[in-house]
């Protein structure tokens, strides 16, 4: 069966790169997992690439569900745009879009954008930033970590991996000059209990932080979601929706929950 998010991808993406595949879906693309029930996708901060996103939405039928419209504007302080139809086998299909992920520098969307796709494959984010986006506060994602460590460099795994086993094997021959407090627990010959404990201190760490980051966003769009439920504007068609959640955004949400930070994308955790 098709991957209709990888087919959504190559729509987006057939007029030039707009779109590059994130979260759960680019985990299944660099084949680690079997499925992922939603598409996420980081896509050019510009009018043009909205406007792509939406005319190809708007073809299959989509409507919006709760989230910022898909707007420059908004999308350019770390919101995200949310929507979802149903295909011609009537499965829900959800689709979320950033420009800004959380944790991931903007410079590096840069060059994930400026990349060119090998022959056959799909633009997707890079290695490192997809686990920088998976460091969330959800315990079942810093497993998925441990293994899209394992596809990069050794010495580049030492840093990201989440796996006490790998760590201890790898810090004797790649930890000159790294920072990671476990892995200096690893290189002063830490017992593997006392890794595993460095290593839930910095997910315990990640999580928290992550929770603080999405929480400002929640309590900023508090009103905002409470009218577009009550108007229904899920239920309008796409483009009469998008300049109605405008409308709204303009007068409820805030462009930025974090205003003292002006920079290209803020660490977010």
């Amino acid at each position: 069966m098709k991957n209709l998010y990888f087919a959504l991808t190559e729509e987006f993406n057939a007029q030039g790169t707009i779109a590059l595949l994130a979260s759960g879906q680019a985990v299944v693309y660099y084949r680690l997992a079997m499925m992922s029930k939603d598409g996420d996708w980081v896509l050019r901060e510009t009018p043009e690439a909205c406007g792509r996103v939406l005319e190809v939405l708007a073809r299959h039928g989509a409507g919006y569900r709760p989230g910022a419209p898909l707007d420059v504007r908004w999308l350019c302080g770390g919101w995200s745009s949310h929507f979802e139809f149903l295909d011609a086998e009537g499965r829900r299909i959800r689709c979320d879009f950033v420009t800004r992920p959380p944790r991931v520098d903007l410079a590096e969307m840069e060059i994930c954008f400026g990349r060119p796709p090998r022959e056959g494959s799909l633009p997707v984010v890079d290695l490192e930033s997809l686990i920088r986006m998976k460091r969330t506060q959800r315990a079942k994602d810093y497993p998925v970590i441990g293994e899209l460590a394992r596809l990069l460099p050794p010495e580049r795994e030492l840093e990201f991996t989440t796996d006490p086993d790998r760590l201890l094997e790898l810090a004797p021959l790649y930890a000159e000059g790294s920072k990671r407090p476990a892995v200096q627990t690893a290189t002063k010959g830490g017992a593997r209990e006392e890794v595993v404990v460095a290593l839930a201190r910095e997910a315990d760490r990640l999580q928290q932080a992550d929770r603080v980051w999405l929480a400002a966003y929640q309590d900023a769009s508090f009103g905002y979601l409470q009218e577009f439920v009550r108007q229904r504007l899920g239920d309008l068609p796409l483009f009469q929706a998008h300049e109605s959640l405008c409308r709204l955004a303009e007068r409820l949400l805030p462009p930025n929950p974090f205003p003292e930070v002006d920079d290209a994308a803020p660490e977010r955790g």
